[in-house]
């Protein structure tokens, strides 16, 4: 106890060579993600997204409209999205459920740093990571680029090194619970946004106000004064000191938050619009 109060610091000399398979895994998952993609956006999304879109002019002779295709892409990009994200959340559900520390933040910190990590856990964590860190690249040269490209691209090299940086300073229990909450309100996002594109004007309000609730809960309540307050206070509550970094860890989260409250002001926005006016549009839709 007495190294761990002096330095604050996980031991790594034992766990070092399993560190670094462990990392060489999730380099390997983030090179597969684009492959991943681009195989089922041919062989699925594109499909999929003109029987949503119910048109025929693919079929017909004469060129396409670029505004057709453009929002064929669209389609295809929040399919991609949706896919992943109920399939992380599915994951992460998996993971989680019968962790202690998903309904108990003082278990964030009950025997650290020397703490046990799941198989299953170290799965989800190097899943997710390896998607938000591929997703870093396909935003810079494959997806089209919209209003809030600059706060996106912050996101997701923030998120991805917050995952990095958790789980070799033993921050794994904190990192997949943030991963976990985050997860939901993705899923309602890439749903609605796919209803909007095809018209479905009660499934998209539907799953749009389960974003906003879910967003609100999560984001915006559940993570600052439950994960982050913990992270700040709780934490020398249980091991009687603040280990080295964690207010480093603790500012990436706040990063995040300040994010989130922005995101979160757009969506306001358009359930103001749809309230007030009838009708609502997404102003990330617009290109710089």
């Amino acid at each position: 106890m007495t190294s761990q109060i002096s330095t604050g610091w996980p031991d790594l000399s034992v766990k070092g060579g399993l560190l670094r398979q462990e990392y060489v895994v999730a380099l390997g998952l983030t090179c597969c993600v684009p492959i991943l993609r681009y195989v089922l956006h041919g062989a699925v999304f594109q499909p999929a997204a003109r029987r949503i879109l119910k048109t025929d002019a693919f079929t017909k002779a004469g060129s396409v409209p670029i505004k057709l295709l453009r929002l064929v892409d669209k389609v295809c990009e929040s399919l991609w999205k949706l896919t992943v994200y109920a399939t992380l959340l599915a994951l992460g559900l998996y993971a989680l459920h019968d962790q202690p520390y998903l309904t108990d933040s003082t278990e964030f910190w009950t025997g650290w740093p020397s703490q046990n990590i799941p198989a299953k856990v170290k799965l989800y964590y190097a899943v997710e990571g390896a998607f938000y860190t591929a997703s870093v690249f396909m935003l810079l040269f494959w997806e089209e680029r919209r209003k809030d490209f600059h706060a996106m691209l912050l996101h997701h090299v923030a998120t991805s090194s917050l995952i990095a940086v958790s789980y070799f300073f033993s921050y794994a229990r904190v990192g997949s619970i943030v991963m976990l909450l985050h997860d939901p309100s993705d899923v309602f996002l890439e749903g609605a946004k796919i209803c909007n594109y095809a018209d479905w004007d009660i499934p998209a309000t539907s799953l749009f106000a389960a974003l906003l609730v879910s967003w609100l809960i999560l984001r915006l309540v559940l993570l600052p004064f439950w994960v982050v307050r913990s992270c700040l206070f709780g934490v020398q509550d249980v091991l009687g000191y603040l280990p080295r970094y964690n207010t480093l860890m603790s500012a990436v989260l706040c990063l995040l938050i300040v994010l989130h409250i922005y995101w979160f002001s757009m969506i306001a926005r358009i359930a103001w619009d749809k309230v007030t006016t009838g009708s609502a549009s997404d102003t990330r839709e617009d290109e710089d």
